[in-house]
């Protein structure tokens, strides 16, 4: 992985022809960052760690977008994805932003938010921009006497909307809102929204657009923009200092924010983290390191599906706002006509909500480029996208426990320990609940619509690559069939696993359900119904399971589980590095060896360690580490190195 250096701010460092050089001020600026509709009186004593913090931030943002992962060849790569950053950053208190808990939170923050690599290197600021020049001061000077309840995110989407009304209406709190003006279209449809809610809510609402952006001299290169939250929370903390408060909330439904791989599409580097509990989580410790104070970051909605925002903007007599929200991603495509392209996840979502809410006459399908569910589909990308959601949303609705913690086991077990009130039964249930809502709408809405276009259907004159008659054709997942009886979706899971792997097809299918524990009396590696490493063998396990759960604790996408090299297994067990080839090649051996004798084949290639070229090892990231009680019933009697009957057989 190519290293990036990005000096900022007139930094000096010796780069090659790839250093990215950013200016927020000077001949050489090719960032803009601008602070609107401030009071004077609000900014007159900016502590100098604030500053520090936005420009942090604005130096990430435009890095992010001006350093290509490799475009769409490089979906689903992995590891070639990443990137890595080599920041110089001038600052004013350089001495607060290089202490290690400052610095190892703002990197850890970012490498979960965006999975790329990060370092950093704070040096003093010789002539630091004054805050003025970010600020373009308010004409009103109301802001100087706004006492704010909440400093709310506000995108001017559905859920940001939902959540400032909650507030306003319902809590009857005074609101700043925050809002990145990421393109004239998007700030429009926000300006449009502010004014209705500040004639609704009169001396509630205060609006801080901020601006921050390339300019035409530092080309965009990357379109993903996963660091835009970092950007958009440190605004919006900075906001909240200004004020006097100590919380920041986001408003983002809980099927968005927690973001299980419902979707091919969305799986991997590829699905957003903005609002994951763990991202919150992280917030919440950089951003009280980094201003030293504790800041709150929470988001209220965790627990709603979008047809329950949908459904409290109706409630609350604001119905007719929802056309002015915008949620498309392809903002560069919207039209005063089409304010939605209707292919992208985020357009499906809203119109699937808006229609389960039955609130379709706020929402006039006009605004659509592709209506949801009889308009053609002509890319391959977008026809995957629908036909995905649908058929997993379906799925899940009829999904048990089983089946659910089976397929999102992992990605649920992250979320757990984000919610230190509730018990992790609570939580688990909770999302498994949350998610079924979801499902439940959408069958609802797909429902009606087989029995509204039922002509068009038999006589088949719908579009063939429209979401409808993907979704109900022979060779997909037959909405007629899975709304008509109940699906034993754990029976259906499996059985396409199996298809795959007679296909040949993905690792993970391989060796899914291959659990893996470490015995604590004899530190032997436990396989299920395989067998027990010898102890050399178990201390090679050992050594590379510790990069194995730091990379699940930090909620890093299997695809880019860390490899550890020689030189650091042969440090760790304290042997040469040829030796950790061949006791690599022994332990492959021995489970091979295993699986052979119990299976009768030859089993996936790497099924427990895997290696890259030059990087190093891993274990394999789908197994699953378990209790040694789990399985301690199945190797009572085994010997090292003994194959493991499985406790059924011997029933």
């Amino acid at each position: 992985m190519l290293e990036r250096l990005v000096l900022c701010g007139g930094a000096k460092r010796s780069g090659g022809d790839s250093t990215l050089r950013l200016a927020l001020s000077g001949r050489a600026q090719n960032i803009t960052l601008k602070l609107e509709d401030i009071s004077k009186k609000m900014v007159r004593n900016v502590p100098g760690l604030l500053v520090d913090l936005i420009e942090i931030a604005t130096y990430v943002y435009c890095a992010d977008q001006a350093i290509s992962r490799g475009g769409p060849a490089q979906v689903g790569m992995g590891a070639d994805w990443r990137r890595s950053f080599r920041f110089v950053i001038p600052v004013r208190n350089p001495d607060h932003w290089n202490r290690r808990n400052v610095l190892e939170s703002l990197c850890s923050t970012l490498s979960f938010l965006s999975e790329d690599d990060y370092e950093f290197e704070f040096e003093k600021v010789t002539n630091p921009v004054p805050i003025q020049d970010y600020l373009e001061f308010s004409d009103a000077d109301g802001g100087a006497t706004f006492k704010a309840d909440e400093v709310v995110l506000f995108s001017g989407g559905l859920d940001s909307l939902s959540g400032a009304i909650e507030e306003l209406a319902t809590n009857g709190k005074r609101v700043a809102l925050v809002s990145h003006r990421s393109s004239p279209k998007m700030y429009d449809h926000q300006k449009h929204l502010v004014t209705d809610l500040v004639a609704r809510f009169p001396q509630k609402v205060m609006h801080v657009p901020v601006l921050a952006t390339t300019q035409q001299t530092l080309r965009v290169q990357e379109f993903t923009q996963r660091s835009r939250s970092f950007l958009y929370a440190a605004l919006a903390c900075v906001v909240a200092r200004l004020l006097g408060n100590n919380r920041v909330r986001f408003f983002e439904n809980g099927v968005v924010s927690i973001n299980l791989p419902t979707s091919e599409q969305v799986v991997g580097a590829r699905a957003t983290r903005t609002t994951h509990p763990l991202v919150l989580n992280h917030f919440r410790e950089f951003f009280s390191a980094a201003v030293g104070k504790a800041i709150d970051v929470d988001n209220p909605f965790i627990w709603k599906t979008k047809r329950d925002v949908v459904r409290s903007i109706v409630d609350r007599g604001c119905g007719e706002l929802i056309r002015h929200t915008v949620s498309c991603t392809r903002v560069y495509n919207i039209t005063k006509l089409h304010t939605h392209c209707g292919c992208c996840s985020q357009c499906i979502d809203r119109r699937f909500a808006v229609l389960a809410a039955n609130a379709g006459e706020h929402d006039p399908v006009e605004m659509y480029k592709v209506e949801l569910l009889t308009g053609p589909r002509d890319e391959p990308d977008d026809q995957t996208m629908a036909e995905s959601y649908a058929r997993t949303a379906l799925e899940l609705r009829e999904s048990s426990d089983l089946a659910f913690f089976g397929r999102f086991g992992g990605e649920t077990a992250r979320v757990l320990k984000c919610f230190p009130s509730q018990s992790p039964d609570e939580v688990g249930r909770r999302v498994l609940d949350l998610h079924q809502r979801h499902a439940q709408g959408i069958a609802d809405v797909l429902k009606a619509a087989v029995e509204a276009h039922s002509s068009e259907l038999v006589s088949k004159t719908l579009p063939p690559s429209s979401l409808l008659v993907m979704t109900v054709s022979t060779g997909g997942a037959s909405v007629l069939a899975m709304m008509g009886k109940h699906v034993d979706s754990l029976q259906t899971w499996v059985d396409e696993a199996e298809a795959e792997r007679a296909n040949a097809a993905t690792k993970k299918a391989d060796v899914d359900g291959l659990q893996v524990a470490i015995d604590a009396k004899t530190k032997q590696i436990v396989v299920r119904d395989l067998l027990r490493l010898g102890d050399a063998d178990s201390r090679l396990v050992r050594e590379l399971h510790g990069a194995y759960q730091r990379d699940l604790s930090d909620g890093r996408s299997p695809e880019n589980y860390q490899y550890v090299t020689s030189h650091k297994l042969a440090q760790g067990l304290q042997i040469d590095e040829p030796t950790v080839r061949q006791r690599v090649t022994r332990c492959r051996t021995a489970v091979r060896d295993a699986y052979k004798r119990k299976f009768g084949q030859d089993p996936p290639k790497h099924l427990l360690i895997e290696n890259k070229a030059r990087q190093g090892y891993r274990l394999n990231p789908y197994i699953r580490f378990v209790a040694i009680g789990e399985i301690e019933s199945t190797v009572m009697s085994q010997s090292p190195a003994q194959p493991v009957t499985n406790p059924s057989e011997r029933r």
